[in-house]
């Protein structure tokens, strides 16, 4: 690289990209041979992402039976969790279900054997419950009783197999938070050097692309999965977005903007495992403001978490991983950029964010995988807990949704801030699900048994 009037100059595959002075051109010295074939991470990675493609997609919805005697059968004897934050959740989600059209409230979920609208399920029954909740003198107890009379609850089956950590039957837990506060700077600079980026125009999203039929952007090269996010052409056709690699070596520069820039590599890559998070933007006049950050979707390539990264490298780090790589940073090139192709895109907000653009809370927003527990459905959870009662349930909405959250898996939102981080990495049991409709709804599914699983 050299330096030449302001700008770094790098001749990266033939051509030259121009960055502006501070910002990094990520040296490509320190990475790994780019093809599978010759390099053993590599390799290994790919493994990992097949075997997750044949977990995980195409998903299989997880099937539910009905609760017969609710206030017996549902375990609300031991409960954990705060009528205010519930009440939050509810009043978003139905803020989020009267936005939808005639179209989208007429489509049907199957519970159990019975079909119900999307209307029931999530305008209603949100309505429902947020009129119980909002009942004078009412406590949390009080209202997850009350909501045990006054619904049809159906119990999801869960894992339809025992995998030697789940047993069958049951759903994974696990927890998810924002950062707060991440030091962060409006302008590139030598301190300031790695960016997070505004989605670029055209990006457009899939629910059920067929690559067969000409729809979306062609298959992960990898997995072999239909690629969700492209770019719109806007002449009927579509592109695949770079890679998180191409993007850093100006794949992009011109048609995406920058709007924040990190002082690590880590940084960055936190950022985009969280989703929404917050930072302290400094300004050019020295100002600092606080930016409220929401995901605005993906690239749409595979993501390599750094746990499989640092295990397809047979690599172990003690102590932080923020700190080994501020003193490592090709290291962190590497094993946050090369050997992840997947970026997210970001845009400024005035809340945290589910999918949707509806509103998370702490400890009653949770990740779903939507063909198993649709968004918007308010559901009993009930999970192992260190207390005489062995287990505790909570209320929680369906508001969120992630590329990892497939199956009976569910993502608890447990809030903004470190507190909220370590109680999110705490995450990793197994539990069972509870979802509530109105009483009554739904039409019968013909030739359909409803039972629990084996």
């Amino acid at each position: 690289m050299k330096e030449i009037c302001g700008v770094i100059l790098l001749s990266v595959l033939g051509f030259a990209v121009l960055l502006s002075q501070g910002e990094v051109a990520y040296a490509a010295g320190g990475a790994a041979p780019v093809a599978s074939g010759q390099d053993p991470v590599q390799h290994c990675l790919d493994l990992v992402q097949v075997n997750l493609a044949r977990k995980i997609a195409p998903a299989v919805p997880v099937t539910s039976h009905p609760v017969q005697i609710p206030a017996k059968d549902l375990p609300i004897h031991c409960l954990s969790g705060n009528l205010t934050e519930i009440k939050s959740a509810l009043k978003n989600q139905i803020a989020n279900c009267e936005r939808k059209s005639a179209a989208e409230r007429a489509q049907t979920v199957q519970f159990g054997c019975r079909r119900v609208r999307n209307e029931d399920y999530c305008l209603n029954a949100n309505a429902q419950m947020l009129k119980i909740a909002s009942l004078p003198n009412m406590d949390y107890a009080t209202f997850v009783n009350r909501a045990a009379l006054e619904f049809d609850w159906y119990k999801t089956n869960g894992r339809q197999g025992n995998d030697g950590k789940f047993e069958t039957g049951t759903t994974r837990f696990t927890g998810y938070y924002s950062p707060t506060a991440v030091d962060a700077s409006a302008d590139p600079s030598d301190v300031y050097a790695y960016p997070l980026y505004a989605a670029p125009e055209g990006l457009t999203y899939f629910e059920n692309p067929k690559p067969e039929l000409g729809q979306g952007c062609g298959v992960d090269e990898v997995t072999k999965l239909p690629i969700h996010w492209c770019i719109d052409n806007k002449d009927g056709t579509f592109s695949a977005l770079p890679s998180r690699e191409q993007m850093s070596h100006g794949a992009l520069d011109g048609k995406i903007r920058k709007i924040a820039y990190f002082r690590s590599l880590y940084d960055v890559s936190s950022s985009m495992l969280e989703g929404a998070g917050s930072v302290n933007l400094r300004k050019k006049d020295g100002s600092i403001e606080s930016v409220v950050l929401n995901v605005a979707g993906t690239n749409g390539r595979r993501n390599n978490m750094i746990g499989d990264v640092l295990k397809c490298e047979n690599k172990q780090i003690k102590g932080s991983l923020a700190d080994y790589y501020a003193h490592h940073p090709d290291e962190a090139y590497r094993d946050t950029v090369h050997y992840n192709p997947s970026t997210v895109f970001y845009k400024p907000g005035v809340s945290y964010e589910g999918v949707d653009h509806i509103p998370v809370t702490a400890n009653a927003s949770i990740a779903t995988d939507p063909t198993s527990i649709p968004t918007g459905t308010v559901t009993l959870l009930n999970v192992p807990a260190a207390s005489a009662c062995k287990t505790v349930s909570s209320m929680a909405v369906a508001q969120d949704i992630g590329g990892r959250i497939k199956g009976p898996h569910i993502d608890v939102y447990t809030g903004a801030g470190p507190s909220a981080g370590t109680k999110a990495n705490s995450f990793n049991n197994l539990g069972f699900v509870f979802m509530a409709v109105p009483k009554g709804t739904g039409s019968p599914v013909s030739d359909c048994v409803s039972k629990t699983p084996n």
